[in-house]
């Protein structure tokens, strides 16, 4: 009896541990949804692997939709609002880095830019970040005054302004520290104040800067007329109908100083290289003008959209109504009476040196001229005394004794030969030839 009550008894106790192991992995596969995996945590089925990750991805999915801004600083940057009103100048570029990596650069950034084209009292700021492409970034920087109640003098804004327009036609270059943001590309200038004008074509000389003969409107960019600056300049000579030794120059300006912003004001000049262009040349140049809107000026419409606003200067519309100047009739040149045509002592034309006669001489060795002359009037001067023997010479000319030369028949004196006229005849010969070398000079 004994026995049997013992066996009976533990047999009851294996079956109550048995039912309560039983429970104990009832509640594990629940906890772990199999039985497999309640065997321990080494032994992990793919059904919950899969569950785990489906949870995750849930998880992540929902912390982005539900806080975005919290995430916003690793896609980008962008500074405070009073920052950006307070930046009148404002300048855009690319760096080829991903925007993770520049925005913990942003100090050193506006340093290496302060120091390329840094002015006085103002500094550099950047003013946004944000994520292009796959690698590229971009960055937009003003500067603001420094202190910021007091503006940016004129002077300086006008060297910063030569600055951002050689950096955008990429006359010279922006350099940065290479190893964090690499060479920055696609400069742009977002606003400057006073507008910006830019000359794509230099002249040779500031000499041969021209007078500006009329300006239009377009509604471009100034980087888009750049773009297309071969074809506009071409077009316009075409429209213009220049000629072949004629070339067009063009100043393209923006108002509120932006190159992607339109509309543009292009203010055009022709340069001849003959040199000054005529006032008949400018009258056609201002007819075609007016009549040209119509045509579009010459540009292509598909390019650069219509033409707006012709406005002829004032220096090309006076041309208009101006008259040429009437040519003035040919005036034959006169000789001078040292070189005139010989003709007779008593022509009524005047003479340089008249024939001497033996009533205007004075006394032999004087050097005096009477006062007073029979006729009235004052004679010429005894140049040298009297020989005391010469001979006759055989004819007196006009204002020069010459001799027996070969022109001594041409115009024969009809006063009578005088010794006196033969004293000042080597006198006369030089006068004579001083005369003639004029008339070839001549």
């Amino acid at each position: 009896m004994g026995k049997g009550d013992c066996s009976s008894n533990q047999e009851q106790q294996q079956r109550h541990d048995d039912d309560h192991d039983e429970r104990r992995n009832r509640n594990r596969s629940r906890l772990f949804l199999c039985k497999r995996c309640s065997m321990g945590l080494s032994r992990i089925s793919f059904k919950c692997v899969f569950i785990l990750m489906l949870s995750l991805c849930l998880l992540v999915s929902a912390l982005f939709w539900i806080f975005p801004s919290s995430l916003h600083s690793v896609s980008g940057f962008d500074a405070k609002d009073e920052v950006k009103l307070s930046a009148t100048v404002q300048t855009y570029f690319r760096l080829l880095e991903p925007v993770v990596q520049l925005v913990k650069h942003i100090a050193r950034l506006e340093y290496d830019i302060n120091e390329e084209i840094g002015i006085p009292n103002a500094k550099v700021a950047i003013l946004s970040m944000h994520r292009l492409a796959s690698n590229w970034t971009d960055v937009v920087f003003g500067f603001i005054p420094d202190p910021v109640n007091v503006p940016i003098n004129m002077v300086s804004l006008s060297v910063l302004r030569s600055s951002l327009i050689d950096l955008f036609l990429e006359q010279s270059n922006l350099t940065l520290t290479t190893s964090i943001f690499g060479p920055p590309s696609t400069l742009e200038i977002l606003r400057f104040p006073g507008g910006i004008t830019i000359i794509p074509m230099q002249y040779a000389s500031i000499w041969q800067i021209p007078q500006i003969l009329f300006n239009f409107t377009l509604n471009n960019s100034i980087s888009e007329v750049l773009d297309n600056f071969r074809d506009l300049k071409d077009q316009l000579e075409s429209g213009l109908y220049l000629r072949r030794f004629e070339t067009v120059y063009v100043k393209i300006t923006n108002e509120d100083g932006s190159t992607i912003n339109p509309p543009v004001t292009v203010q055009v000049s022709v340069v001849s290289d003959l040199g000054t262009l005529q006032l008949q040349r400018l009258k056609q140049l201002a007819q075609i003008i007016t009549a040209s809107p119509v045509k579009n000026l010459g540009l292509n419409n598909s390019v650069f959209g219509k033409v707006k606003s012709v406005v002829l200067s004032s220096y090309l519309k006076d041309t208009l109504h101006a008259t040429p100047p009437t040519p003035s009739p040919a005036i034959s040149p006169s000789l001078p009476p040292a070189i005139a045509p010989f003709a007779p002592v008593n022509s009524p034309a005047p003479s340089v040196m008249p024939a001497l006669s033996p009533e205007s001489c004075p006394q032999h060795g004087s050097a005096t001229p009477p006062r007073n002359s029979p006729s009235g009037s004052n004679q010429t001067p005894r140049l040298h005394p009297e020989p005391p023997h010469s001979s006759p010479a055989p004819g007196v000319y006009y204002g020069f004794g010459l001799g027996n030369g070969p022109l001594s028949s041409l115009a024969p004196s009809t006063l009578a030969p005088t010794p006196s006229s033969l004293a000042v005849d080597p006198f006369y010969r030089k006068i004579w030839l001083l005369g003639f070398s004029g008339l070839f000079i001549f």
